[in-house]
């Protein structure tokens, strides 16, 4: 989340609003103070697309949980979410988010509120009993007043902490009544406390007391030890608090392919939805299969998720583990691999976020209200009741747990239901991005040897994003400062980059291998020319190997010069189908040329061998029509867009996929526009000076020549 740039986005919409308010403020004073104080939240309702109205049965403190199709509306911490009651005030509320657990940890979610009681002693007392075998008994006896507060569970702990290391005490806890004379209740006979060091867990501190409702209590503690124990004395009673409970919201498949042994599958994630488990759902009925899961998108930048394995024996109660617990993503897409192995894919697959419902707790005041939600133009409000809720792993102790305690109680917070969702009428549709909708300069569409058209949709914050295929990467420089969007008007459109937004595997060309010295060497071959990867998958039958690897390149610098790129052992644990994986650092290549040494073994046969491409994304800041996306035109300088200032802005809001057609030959491309262009204008007069140069020497050299005297006979 860019809460920075979310915040801007927000003060620019607001900007336009005030500017839209501006002929009521030149209205009639005796109008104008009234105006003023509503000012403000007609302003703020303006900026949520949708709506719904509250349904709360009675007045006062209430709790609404909120709804998958809220959530998936939203940003993942709920700041384009909004109250407003009958009359347009913002309400204010907190947000009861739930604690996660860790992950593939087992238990409930809940929030731990402790009461902590440090009482003042009222008597204390040290006996010592010599015995006439062992050693003495010593008896430290203390008295004080029970709290009071009430227990919120019903019933206390007693917390002995003494200052030693090491030591072992018999515990009798007696309940005292009103008056000298009272009768003692015990409560605890003949209990152990201990701590001994050297042995893992192995201290008992805490005592659980009954439920006792007299004044006073006495504590009596008995050792062998040469030592007293002086302990420190303290009361607690700790409840756990449920906080929400667990939904899963169905993920939409934005596509399936088959490579490497493995079935991969693009998820879109709506902004709102932080899945906590990844459940996989098949129609497969025994199978038992690793997953993973990367981040994508701008803010993912193809980070692991999570990894695991799910798996079903199927039977008449199924048994088996369907969820792969995540952590947190911030990209708009998750990519799950499977590993299929020789096992055919998974079938009907589906895809769950399993997140913890969060709700929101405020106080109905007066009948009506709406919730108002969606659009990503508004900050996070700060309310002060936030810190009525303590963060996770917190403790909370005296009036703080009560009063937390309170908010999960359903005698004091009553529950408020939503009527149907709707648009809201007051909403200003205008993109989020119109300030940065407009055309850059015009330019020179000959100069580019290469386009793609495409459709750019409409889209409600006026962002639109576009893949960069491998085939549009062999054309680009490797800056990619040839890329231009245009229109038709040949002029430009600006856009924002994100290098390496994606990952794609690309399958290559093997050729017989060429076994010279024991030495096996493979030609690869990309199915376009220059290709740029990170990562080769060599899959082969034999079921193991380990030998040394020479991976050479011909690197796309105009040379064909061919270089090392990596040198290290080729390897397959004995039992392991997977493919194996060369990591390297990134690298733009024509062809490469991988050497195995394989001493008196036979040959590896690669039956299939791929390269993971890293694939940019563009962010398109234009109307909804046709453009041309224009490649290949090395001497370019890369664009300056002022969009790049404003870049947070920019990718804070959602972005609608855009259409795009086959790559294909510019018919207007022109060598001579090319050489009219200020890089080739350039290198054309370099080269001219140099081939003058080069033509004076020789001239001058002959001139020597000729001049030189004759040898004499």
């Amino acid at each position: 989340m860019r809460r920075s740039g979310t915040t801007r986005l927000e003060l620019l919409a607001a900007g336009a609003l005030l500017a839209a308010a501006l002929p009521a403020i030149a209205a009639p004073a005796a109008a104008g103070d009234a105006r003023t104080a509503a000012a403000e939240p007609a302003e703020l309702r303006r900026l949520f697309p949708q709506e719904a109205e509250l349904l709360a049965a009675s007045l006062g403190l209430s709790r609404l949980v909120l709804p998958p199709e809220i959530l998936a509306a939203c940003r993942p911490d709920l700041s384009d979410l909004r109250l407003f009651d009958a009359q347009e005030k913002e309400i204010a509320f907190l947000v009861d988010a739930g604690t996660a657990a860790p992950a593939g940890a087992a238990g409930h979610d809940g929030l731990e509120v402790t009461q902590r009681y440090a009482p003042q002693l009222r008597e204390a007392a040290r006996t010592e009993t010599r015995r006439t075998s062992g050693p003495p008994l010593r008896r430290e006896t203390f008295e004080f007043a029970m709290p009071d507060t009430a227990s919120q569970t019903g019933a206390w702990v007693l917390v002995v902490e003494p200052r030693a290391a090491e030591f072992v005490a018999r515990v009798n806890v007696e309940g005292l009544g009103k008056g000298a004379g009272a009768a003692a209740l015990v409560l605890v006979k003949d209990g152990s406390l201990f701590r001994l060091p050297g042995t893992p867990g192995a201290e008992k501190l805490r005592l659980p007391l009954p439920p006792f409702g007299g004044p006073r209590l006495r504590v009596i503690l008995e050792t062998e030890h040469p030592f007293w124990l002086q302990p420190a004395l303290r009361l607690e009673s700790a409840r756990v608090l449920e906080r929400g409970g667990r939904i899963a919201v169905p993920l939409r498949i934005l596509s399936v392919r088959a490579g490497d042994r493995r079935t991969l599958v693009d998820l879109a994630r709506p902004p709102g939805i932080v899945p906590d488990l990844l459940r996989v759902e098949t129609a497969t009925g025994t199978f038992d299969r690793k997953i993973e899961a990367w981040d994508e998108g701008p803010a993912g930048a193809d980070a692991a998720l999570g990894s695991g394995r799910i798996y079903r024996v199927a039977a008449l109660v199924p048994v088996g583990e369907d969820e792969l617990p995540l952590r947190p993503a911030r990209g708009d897409r998750l990519r799950i691999e499977i590993d299929d192995g020789d096992s055919p894919p998974l079938e009907n697959v589906a895809f769950s976020a399993v997140i913890r419902q969060p709700s929101l707790i405020f106080t109905v005041a007066a009948a009506g209200g709406l919730l108002r939600f969606g659009g990503g133009r508004a900050h996070p409000p700060r309310y002060d009741l936030v810190s009525l809720l303590p963060p996770p792993a917190a403790l909370v102790t005296g009036k703080r747990a009560q009063a937390a305690a309170l908010l999960y109680d359903p005698a004091t917070v009553r529950p408020v239901s939503l009527g149907p969702i709707h648009p809201n009428p007051a909403y200003d549709g205008a993109p989020a991005l119109a300030f940065a909708m407009h055309p850059g300069a015009a330019l020179d569409r000959r100069v580019f040897s290469h386009l793609r058209p495409i459709t750019v949709p409409a889209s409600p914050e006026g962002l639109s994003r576009l893949r960069i295929e491998p085939a549009d990467l062999a054309v680009l420089g490797d800056d990619l400062s040839d890329l231009r969007v245009a229109d038709d008007a040949s002029r430009q459109w600006p856009y924002l980059l994100a290098r390496e937004a994606a990952t794609d595997l690309v399958p290559l060309a093997v050729e017989a291998p060429e076994r010279r010295d024991n030495t096996s060497r493979y030609v690869l071959r990309p199915p376009v020319s220059p290709l740029r990867f990170d990562r080769l998958l060599l899959d082969t039958d034999a079921p193991y190997f380990d030998r040394a690897f020479t991976l050479s390149a011909k690197i796309a610098d105009g040379h064909g010069d061919e270089m090392v790129l990596l040198r290290g052992r080729l390897a397959r644990p004995a039992g392991d189908p997977r493919p194996v994986s060369v990591d390297l650092a990134p690298v733009r290549a024509e062809s490469l040329t991988l050497a195995v040494e394989d001493g008196d073994d036979a040959p590896l046969v690669f039956r299939s061998v791929q390269a993971r491409v890293l694939l940019p994304e563009v962010y398109l800041t234009a109307p909804a029509g046709r453009y041309a996306l224009l490649l290949g035109a090395p001497d370019q300088d890369p664009p300056r867009y002022e969009l790049e200032r404003v870049r947070d802005v920019v990718l804070a809001v959602q972005a609608a996929p855009i259409d795009a057609g086959p790559l294909e030959a510019n018919r207007d491309y022109s060598v001579s526009a090319r050489l009219k262009g200020s890089g080739l204008r350039q290198t054309a007069l370099l080269w001219a000076a140099l081939i003058t140069a080069v033509v004076v020497l020789a001239l001058l050299t002959l001139r020597l020549a000729r001049r030189e005297p004759a040898p004499p006979g």
